[in-house]
């Protein structure tokens, strides 16, 4: 339910994003930044804005093709879309996996999304809100540094405001569980490989195919860690073998490490 404090907020972000003219929406797929997609398009009209859509090895293609459909699709937004591939496994302080792996990922891809502005008059915006303020965010810095807009944390719209708006708006992914990119599944400073990634990807889906829509494997050197909400793994925990989970992680060339569950609800 839209109450009158989140309706102001919708206002104010409205009014935001009018006063820019035109706009780039840096675009995930996402329920953040759909809907801050959504709220460009709807202030500015679809002609005046554009989705840069960060394509790499580090989103699954199903999912690159599912935003890419959110957008340009039939049913979708009818602003302009257009897909930037990135190339993180080229970039060794990305590779090198130490703490600041996601400002230096920030960091080459806002870079190259810039880069695909056209003209000085459009506006490169971001999805991030107000509770990604309050946590420890290392890409938030890149962010800063390029002067990049970031409306939904700027009228403090938070995480369940933003599902709220997005259902309110009609878009489909409005409960969406949130994600991260596959490379922050993988622990410092274990460097990340293509293998890796892949090797996670095909353990994720897995999951999603088995009844666990929102998970994460992370690999670690003593155990592997499957984070899921607290009923998901429930699931799993109280009849694992009839998830197969070990053997397909052995399959998949996961080395015979045992498994470590952990409740994580906010996805």
């Amino acid at each position: 339910m839209v109450n009158e404090e989140l309706t102001k907020k919708s206002a104010r972000l409205q009014a935001l994003l009018h006063s820019y003219g035109r706009v780039a929406v840096a675009y995930s797929g996402g329920v953040d930044s759909s809907l801050l997609l959504r709220m460009a398009c709807d202030s500015l009209g679809p002609e005046q804005v554009t989705a840069l859509h960060g394509v790499s090895c580090l989103v699954s293609k199903a999912d690159q093709q599912k935003a890419a459909k959110a957008v340009s699709g039939a049913k979708g937004m009818g602003c302009g879309y257009r897909a930037v591939t990135l190339s993180p496994l080229q970039w060794p302080e990305f590779v090198a996996n130490n703490p600041r792996r996601c400002y230096f990922c920030k960091k080459r891809m806002y870079g190259t999304l810039l880069q695909e502005l056209t003209g000085d008059d459009q506006v490169l915006l971001d999805g991030t809100n107000s509770d990604d303020l309050q946590t420890d965010r290392p890409g938030l810095a890149a962010i800063r540094e390029f002067s990049i807009q970031t409306p939904l944390a700027m009228v403090e719209l938070n995480k369940g405001e933003i599902r709220t708006l997005a259902r309110h708006r009609g878009l489909a992914n409005w409960a969406q569980p949130s994600d991260s990119c596959l490379a922050s599944r993988i622990p410092a400073p274990q460097r990340i490989t293509a293998i890796m990634l892949r090797k996670i990807m095909k353990a994720e889906q897995f999951l999603h195919q088995t009844g666990i829509p929102a998970c994460r494997v992370h690999p670690g050197m003593k155990a592997i860690t499957i984070q899921a909400p607290g009923h998901d793994l429930e699931k799993i925990t109280a009849d694992p073998a009839a998830f197969k989970l070990a053997d397909h992680l052995l399959h998949l060339g996961f080395p015979p490490l045992p498994l470590d569950f952990m409740v994580r609800d906010h996805f």
